[in-house]
């Protein structure tokens, strides 16, 4: 009886996505991660196999990781760019559902020696990690009762994600619209606009899944930490899907740098990021941005004598973010090549989008909220840091109140596919 609520929680969530799956196409809806499934048997199996060698077991888990770039390159399962990422759409692609997360923690697991069929049944292949769910880090998983005062904390989690992704995310989405746009205004604005629907949408359903899960007895942790309340981009990555971090750091980053330095390891897990999102030029041109970004911020930040250093951190730290958002947006190079081009000669801003864009009362209140909401992440850092004023009791019951009121699943998730 003690693990009934999670057999329960087991159970249920995987005939939810049988059932409401977008691409769960007719007929084919219990296929859902069917080979997915079996990679992770497989991979369990491998691993029993070649315990007693660690050379051998780490290379079987850098093999596991690069799983998801290649069924990328070979159009099996879709790139996230958070547009696209059904572009396979026929019933060929679903049994794959949820390997991306699949293998970055069976990777993890492989190469620390923690992989456990327990691990592997109840963490790594639950289907809730399957929608853009936390990555299942090797942890001591401490299983208790349920009670109220802890049906009280997850819960809050679980309402702050639901509001997040089914209000916010949502009635972001129309905006969205913007991206059709090559007028410089309405690039820029996209960007930022789309940084805030992916931050709401993916940290939303992320939330859900860290207070189902937690709630249950199934350890997990806080896949966002308030990313906007950092100083600059080295601690936006630290904040932002954290468990993925938690992956690249002992696989990739402790490695290379070990043996070619700081720069080369930075490089390296962008490359890898990259990688993992989808194998194309945009992305490996994100990689490549983002690690100049870090470790031009990282070189500022400990310039000798120089507070200035901080200063102009933070004011790289935004540009960094909406540049970078924009390259993750854009599979196509040439009118990505076209939007940088646009924005560098301003041009087409009297004719934007944004400044005829007629918008429903709904959208209107999103975007102010949304805006709030982002404000106060950034100037009260402290205040917002475990988003304990989003959990507090009085305005877990706001939110839960909105969301039943106003919450839809908008364009579902942004790595839904994977």
């Amino acid at each position: 009886m003690r693990h009934l609520p999670a057999i329960v929680v087991f159970v249920a969530s995987y005939a939810l996505i049988v059932c409401t799956h977008p691409y769960a196409l007719p007929g084919n809806g219990l296929w859902a991660g069917v080979y997915t499934v079996a990679l992770g048997g497989g991979v369990g199996l491998l691993y029993c196999a070649l315990y007693k060698w660690p050379a051998l077991r780490r290379c079987l888990a850098y093999a596991v990781f690069f799983i998801t770039p290649v069924l990328t390159f070979t159009g099996h399962i879709g790139v996230l760019t958070g547009f696209v990422a059904g572009h396979s759409l026929r019933a060929a692609a679903l049994p794959w559902l949820g390997v991306s997360f699949v293998t970055a923690a069976l990777a993890l697991h492989v190469f620390t020696g923690t992989l456990s069929s327990a691990s592997l049944v109840w963490r790594i292949l639950h289907p809730l990690r399957w929608n853009s769910g936390p990555c299942a880090l090797p942890t001591n998983t401490v299983r208790r009762s349920l009670s109220l005062r802890r049906a009280q904390f997850y819960g809050a989690w679980v309402v702050l994600g639901a509001f997040f992704y089914g209000v916010l995310a949502a009635g972001l989405a129309p905006l969205l619209v913007l991206k059709e746009s090559t007028h410089a205004l309405d690039i820029l604005a996209f960007a930022v606009i789309f940084e805030a629907y992916v931050y709401f949408n993916f940290s939303g359903i992320s939330f859900m899944v860290f207070g189902m899960l937690n709630l249950v007895g199934s350890k997990t942790n806080v896949n966002f930490k308030s990313p906007f309340s950092a100083r600059d981009v080295i601690g936006y990555w630290q904040r932002w899907h954290t468990s993925l971090g938690a992956v690249f750091k002992p696989l990739f980053f402790n490695p290379i740098k070990a043996r070619w330095g700081l720069s080369a390891a930075v490089l390296g897990v962008f490359v890898c990021s990259a990688l993992w999102h989808g194998v194309s030029l945009n992305f490996m041109l994100w990689g490549v941005f983002h690690a100049m970004g870090w470790l031009l911020t990282y070189r500022l930040a400990r310039w000798p004598g120089a507070d200035w250093g901080r200063w102009v951190s933070l004011l790289l730290f935004p540009v960094i973010v909406v540049f970078g958002r924009l390259i993750f947006s854009e599979l196509d190079m040439p009118t990505l090549l076209f939007k940088f081009r646009q924005v560098l000669y301003f041009e087409g801003g009297r004719d934007a989008w944004l400044l005829h864009l007629e918008m429903d009362a709904r959208t209107a209140v999103t975007l102010w909220v949304a805006a709030l909401a982002l404000g106060a992440e950034v100037l009260l850092p402290r205040q917002c840091g475990a988003y304990r004023l989003w959990r507090k009791r009085g305005v877990t019951l706001a939110l839960l109140v909105v969301t039943l009121a106003l919450g839809s699943t908008g364009l579902g998730g942004v790595y839904g596919t994977r």
